[in-house]
């Protein structure tokens, strides 16, 4: 990641979960709230030879697009409504730090990463879990309803499960990542001094229905038509 290219969300974790899924080298892959592209420019970097990236934040989309010239042409601004690609043309939809910030998620699913996956691609995607993600947004904002304009769409680990299910993806595994880490810590420590570790230690420990973010991927269903 080039220096000015901040990111939302924990880009080197990210990168590893995809790469854990070893998907072939020539898929093409679209990363949903791309943000600058520092996803698809490091995943270009590792053999990733078809990426894309798109974001509503028009402003980021154009600082990418000067970050990373060789991949000017792929980091693109969207609606929010409505995916710039064709029906059946990608094989991967990353979606990081995303699914919670999209007013009508369902919807958004059933009708555009299903219409862009081809059949048995696969929807990749991090999102934080509501139950520990609401009290969090509430402490570092000291407000109760902020966090509403933001995050209208956040997940428990049931609704998330069902979600999917409903928008039309099988396969679905949904899984947590370690987070005693300075990624998590360092947030922590700020507002919680010394009892940050312990906090992050125990749920660290937590079934992955009670863990603080939701790894997951999911596929789409051979021979299904978009809604």
């Amino acid at each position: 990641m080039q220096a000015g290219s901040k990111e939302w969300g924990n880009l080197s974790a990210s990168l590893e979960f995809v790469a854990e899924r070893k998907f072939r080298l020539d898929s093409r892959v679209l990363d949903i709230g791309c943000y600058t592209g520092s996803l698809i420019s490091d995943l270009s970097q590792t053999g990733f030879s078809d990426v894309y990236g798109v974001d509503v934040d028009s402003h980021a989309v154009a600082r990418g697009q000067k970050l990373y010239p060789a991949l000017e042409a792929r980091i693109t601004s969207y609606d929010g409504v409505t995916l710039p690609f064709a029906e059946a043309t990608i094989d991967v939809v990353t979606m990081f730090d995303v699914l919670e910030h999209i007013p009508n998620v369902e919807k958004f699913l059933s009708q555009q990463v299903q219409r862009v996956l081809k059949p048995g691609g696969t929807l990749v995607f991090q999102t934080p879990n509501k139950y520990t993600n609401i009290p969090w947004e509430i402490l570092i904002h000291k407000s109760f309803t902020k966090y509403k304009s933001y995050h209208m769409s956040l997940q428990s680990y049931r609704s998330l499960k069902r979600l999917l299910q409903v928008a039309g993806f099988m396969d679905i595994k949904i899984g947590k990542r370690d987070i005693v880490n300075s990624y998590y810590l360092d947030p922590l420590r700020k507002y919680l001094g010394v009892a940050a570790l312990p906090i992050a230690v125990v749920f660290n420990k937590l079934p992955v229905a009670l863990s603080t973010n939701y790894w997951g991927y999911c596929k789409k269903q051979e021979g299904q038509k978009f809604s």
